[in-house]
């Protein structure tokens, strides 16, 4: 277990380049059954009552969403830290970051998995032994697959697929630079509230469907 876990990072300055069919809205704020996406994410992540400091790390890929979070009340009431990256790409803009958090171990969420929910976060951090550099959460493909969902990176693990959730739990104090190599564990959890990753409309359409319905 964990039991140090203080900060958690809510990754919501990508590009989404993926989500030609949404050009009028950044991908955080897709809504779903009347709410963003990243308002869904950060209500898991607070509510799961283990953090001390959730940070929104933004870019000027996405300045209506860096607008819409100061403007909220996550912001105002000081439940949220909102913080701009360059923007360059995924690994990049958080591992510049994390090495400003040292030393600490950090919850990192995308802020597409809008179905995840405070009770999973807490098996995430009950489930991930101390000591590990940096923990990734993965999904058998065949599980998610049969939700209805594509996954956009696939790998192996002894002859078996596997995909990544977008959650991981990173030690920021084994990060010396930007090159640095960090071995990478993986923690595998066949969860509906973490397998949607939402890239698509029909991926968008089967969160909503989803939400209606206990897990």
């Amino acid at each position: 277990m964990i039991r140090d876990t203080s900060i958690a990072v809510i990754m919501c300055g990508g590009k989404g380049s993926r989500m030609e069919q949404f050009v009028d809205s950044e991908k955080p704020l897709l809504k779903l059954n009347g709410r963003t996406m990243i308002e869904y994410v950060i209500d898991s992540i607070v509510e799961s009552k283990i953090f001390e400091r959730v940070i929104c790390l933004s870019s000027s890929n996405t300045p209506k969403t860096i607008a819409f979070l100061y403007h909220h009340n996550y912001y105002v009431s000081g439940k949220i830290d909102v913080i701009e990256s360059k923007g360059i790409s995924y690994s990049t803009d958080l591992f510049k970051f994390l090495n400003k958090l040292k030393p600490s171990k950090i919850l990192v969420v995308s802020a597409d998995i809008p179905l995840l929910t405070p009770k999973i976060i807490q098996k995430i951090i009950n489930r991930c032994l101390p000591n590990l550099p940096c923990v990734s959460i993965v999904l058998e493909k065949k599980f998610v697959e049969d939700l209805g969902v594509k996954p956009s990176v696939i790998f192996s693990i002894k002859g078996k697929e596997y995909c990544h959730s977008g959650i991981l739990i990173i030690d920021s104090s084994k990060i010396e630079d930007k090159h640095t190599y960090l071995e990478e564990y993986y923690l595998i959890m066949n969860k509906k509230e973490i397998a949607v990753n939402i890239n698509t409309r029909k991926e968008l359409e089967l969160a909503e469907g989803l939400l209606l319905r206990s897990f």
